[in-house]
Order: C-alpha cells, then structure tokens, then sequence
C-alpha cells in the first residue's frame, strides 16, 4: 500500500515537473524568437549606419578636393 502511495506521488510530482519543464521550453523558444528578431534589426542597422559612414567619407573627400582646389 505505501508503495502505491509513494508512486502516486512520484507520479504527481512527476508530471508537475514535466508541465514546468515544458511551460519553461516554451518560454525559452519565445525569448529566442525574440533574440533573433533582435538581431536582424540590429544587423539592419549596423548596415545603414555603415552606408551614412561611407557618405560621409564620399563627403569629406569631396570636401578635402574643393578646398585643396580653392588653395591653389
């Protein structure tokens, strides 16, 4: 009898464990979604920054030009 017992409440704790391992699972696929989102946005940031950088690099050199032009 106490064998039944205790294996009824392995059981029960059991499959609590399961739910909270499962619900945790899901939490986790959630924040990965989230993080990967994250990353492209990001990815796409770095990517216009680096094209307003290279602009005004085009700029200044054109800049640099005129003004060695002006000196002459």
């Amino acid at each position: 009898m106490v064998t039944i017992i205790l294996a009824m409440a392995s059981i029960t704790w059991l499959f609590g464990k399961n739910r909270a391992l499962i619900q945790l699972l899901e939490d986790s696929k959630t924040q990965d979604v989230i993080h990967v989102d994250r990353l492209f946005d990001l990815e796409r940031e770095n990517a216009d920054l680096l094209d307003d950088v290279l602009t005004l690099e085009l700029d200044n050199a054109v800049l640099n030009d005129s003004i060695v032009e002006l000196n002459k």
